[in-house]
């Protein structure tokens, strides 16, 4: 199987240690997102242009490619929720957007929730959930003093709001953006939220 991509990117051995971890990370998105987390390593290594031994070579496992997606994935969230915060002007914008940027980021990430259950034991995996949910705690705390935010909102709930995207893409391809209006509307007092 040949991605497109790749005939416009470097060939393997020409790729520094960092760029080869980045086109496996990359190349294993987007085949269990395709195939699902079953997926044996050799379709990975073939959609990374690689080979067998040079996946193993930097993951030495599959289990640990997958906590590595995770913690990617987590490290995106963190980031998200620090940057919003940072952000001049009203929390509650900063925050409705970094859930859009976020969610349209990991609309494709089908496998994510499956994945998290897989390796939610992992060290490295346990620290980014912790990293993540420290800079959405301290994100929700900021829009909830401006009192738009319901007062019982947390970081579950956000977990649940990403996942609840997640599903209702799987009944309907583009249904998770009705999802998020809605989901985002229960968390808004204007809107009726506590």
């Amino acid at each position: 199987m040949s991605i497109p991509h790749l005939a416009l990117e470097p060939t393997w051995a020409l790729l520094g240690p960092e760029a080869k971890r980045a086109r496996l990370l990359k190349a294993a998105g987007e085949v269990f997102a395709r195939d699902g987390l079953d997926t044996p390593m050799p379709v990975v290594a073939a959609a990374a242009g690689a080979g067998v031994g040079s996946v193993y070579r930097q993951f030495p496992s599959k289990r640990a490619l997958i906590a590595e997606l995770v913690i990617d994935r987590l490290d995106q969230i963190a980031e998200g929720a620090r940057q919003a915060g940072a952000r001049e002007g009203d929390r509650w914008s900063a925050l409705t957007e970094m859930l859009w940027r976020l969610v349209e980021r990991r609309s494709c990430d089908d496998f994510f929730g499956a994945a998290m259950l897989a390796v939610s034991d992992h060290p490295a995996v346990i620290a980014a959930h912790e990293r993540a949910g420290d800079a959405l705690d301290q994100l929700l705390e900021d829009t909830r003093a401006e009192g738009r935010l319901r007062s019982d909102a947390t970081p579950l709930d956000l977990r649940l709001l990403f996942a609840a995207t997640r599903a209702a893409k799987q009944v309907e391809p583009t249904a998770w953006r009705r999802m998020l209006e809605l989901l985002i509307d229960s968390l808004d007092t204007r809107r009726g939220g506590r």
